[in-house]
């Protein structure tokens, strides 16, 4: 006959809490049998290895209903669980650490931010115009995207040569995947991937941002943040009256 312990004697054996293991058995992760005599829970020596497993897949923070699954698994099955498993904790890990050096390198510098910048089709039109008046060509290029009902959810300046009396950049135009800018001749069209991102505010007359440009750069160069594409002027939702200098990054 198999070797039987009681709860405590699980629980000392395992270094599982006795409240724990009850809580294993509700959520039939565990289950124990009952003393025909005195009624308590008795466990097998087979089930310490189960317990030691279920108890670690939680201290790695898997989710009960995940375990469940994993434990009714073929073999196949639970190796490629454990591979999303690890995906999931690696991209965590990744995300506690840019939490981190942010927080560590933000002492002082709370109009900077960092955030993660989902993926977004993108309208781009090539203009050129002194520092800070590119708003006409915004507000005409908009007028030709909304006659073709595409709908505009940001805007952008991409910065590419120029001083300040003449500057020549890209304009764009966050749109829906579907749109369509084919009739436009002058337009052409990027898909921006998800990013991690540096960002400061500007709420200042356009023609100082300059100052918030070298602003945002220094804050990177000072604190090893590796751009990984070009400065972009973002306007939220598309006003023209409240932009944001962003950067796209890697730590």
């Amino acid at each position: 006959m198999k070797s039987m312990m009681t709860i405590k004697e699980f629980s000392t054996k395992t270094g599982i809490p006795k409240s724990t293991l009850r809580y294993y058995e509700e959520k039939n992760l565990l289950q124990s049998v009952r003393d025909q005599e005195s009624n308590y829970r008795m466990y097998s020596a087979d089930q310490v290895s189960l317990a030691k497993l279920i108890a670690s897949l939680r201290t790695a923070n898997i989710p009960i209903r995940e375990i469940q699954l994993y434990l009714k698994a073929d073999e196949a099955v639970q190796k490629q669980m454990k591979q999303t498993w690890i995906r999931t904790i690696k991209k965590n890990q990744r995300q506690l650490a840019i939490s981190l050096r942010y927080l560590e390198s933000n002492q002082g510098e709370e109009a900077i931010y960092i955030f993660e910048k989902p993926p977004e089709k993108v309208i781009w039109f090539k203009a050129e115009a002194p520092v800070g008046q590119f708003t006409q060509a915004f507000i005409f290029r908009r007028k030709q995207l909304i006659q073709h009902n595409i709908t505009i959810k940001n805007t952008y300046l991409r910065y590419l040569s120029g001083n300040r009396k003449s500057v020549h950049a890209d304009i764009g135009f966050g749109v829906p995947g579907n749109a369509d800018a084919s009739p436009i001749p002058e337009a052409f069209t990027e898909n921006m991937e998800k990013c991690l991102c540096i960002g400061l505010s500007f709420n200042g007359e356009l023609f100082r941002i300059e100052a918030a440009y070298r602003k945002l750069i220094l804050y990177c160069m000072t604190h090893n943040w590796t751009p990984t594409g070009s400065i972009l002027e973002w306007n939220r939702g598309g006003r023209l009256d409240s932009t944001d200098i962003i950067i796209p990054v890697k730590h």
